[in-house]
């Protein structure tokens, strides 16, 4: 029974939510059935621990969370691996974004902080303001920051500064992600494996976007939501249907719980 047994890894936004909505009552009832038959679920995604929506990060079906894009991975309440950005370079992007005067959001383990902080990011979770470049190391000194989300599309000036540091994720033209140099996706799927000791060709992983293709390419079966990007759905084993729609429920009755019948 234990080889038949799979862990699921589930993109966030425009795979289980989308516009804040979710998650939605026929994804978590496969979801549910999953995990009661002993399959281990996980969400994977680029958002920081502190700003996972809490009716995720706290659902009773939740074994763990690879988050920051793999910064961070949490399998029940223990924090198994992480890598922060340094805090003594804090100051510098803070810097950087004040004088180009967007908005940077600074995502991590135990809070959300922002320079010029979008609207959407004003919900019951906890964020910061940054007013002073210092910040981090004065008012916030105990911040743990992950994964940075940065408005609109990347000037040559960003790029050479964050590059040395940070792999850069375009969405234009809206945003761009710096996700810490060497952490991925698919490294925390790959650690999580390797702790519970389940084989890669028991992993399937659910996603939506270009910062999923890592782990869509590395799980033993990759599925691509019907919304998902042409880069991903290239890549995927498997399309499903759209987020909002069932297509993470669709996609766990047939590749999970009715390969078991």
């Amino acid at each position: 029974m234990k080889n038949s047994l799979k862990a699921i890894f589930l993109d966030i936004d425009e795979t289980l939510v989308t516009n804040e909505t979710g998650p939605f009552p026929e994804d978590v009832e496969q979801i549910e059935e999953a995990h009661r038959r002993g399959h281990k679920i996980f969400l994977s995604t680029g958002r920081g621990l502190a700003h996972i929506p809490g009716i995720l990060k706290d659902a009773p079906w939740i074994d763990g969370i690879i988050a920051g894009a793999g910064a961070q991975v949490v399998i029940g309440d223990r924090t198994i691996y992480h890598k922060w950005i340094p805090q003594e370079l804090l100051p510098a992007i803070c810097a950087l974004y004040f004088q180009l005067n967007k908005f940077c959001v600074f995502e991590g383990a135990n809070g959300v902080y922002g320079i010029k902080l979008p609207e959407h990011y004003n919900t019951d979770e906890k964020i910061f303001s940054v007013t002073k470049k210092d910040d981090f190391l004065t008012k916030y000194s105990d911040a743990i920051i992950s994964k940075l989300t940065i408005e609109g599309e990347i000037s040559e000036k960003e790029r050479n500064f964050l590059s040395e540091y940070f792999q850069l994720n375009t969405f234009p033209p809206v945003y761009f992600e710096g996700i810490i140099l060497g952490e991925s996706k698919s490294k925390g799927m790959s650690i999580v494996l390797e702790t519970l000791d389940i084989p890669r060709e028991n992993s399937i992983a659910i996603g939506d976007s270009r910062n999923d293709i890592d782990i869509i390419c590395a799980a033993g079966l990759g599925i691509a939501m019907g919304n998902a990007c042409a880069e991903l759905k290239a890549v995927a084993g498997e399309i499903t249907g759209d987020c909002g729609k069932g297509g993470v429920g669709q996609a766990i009755k047939k590749f999970v719980l009715e390969q078991q019948l």
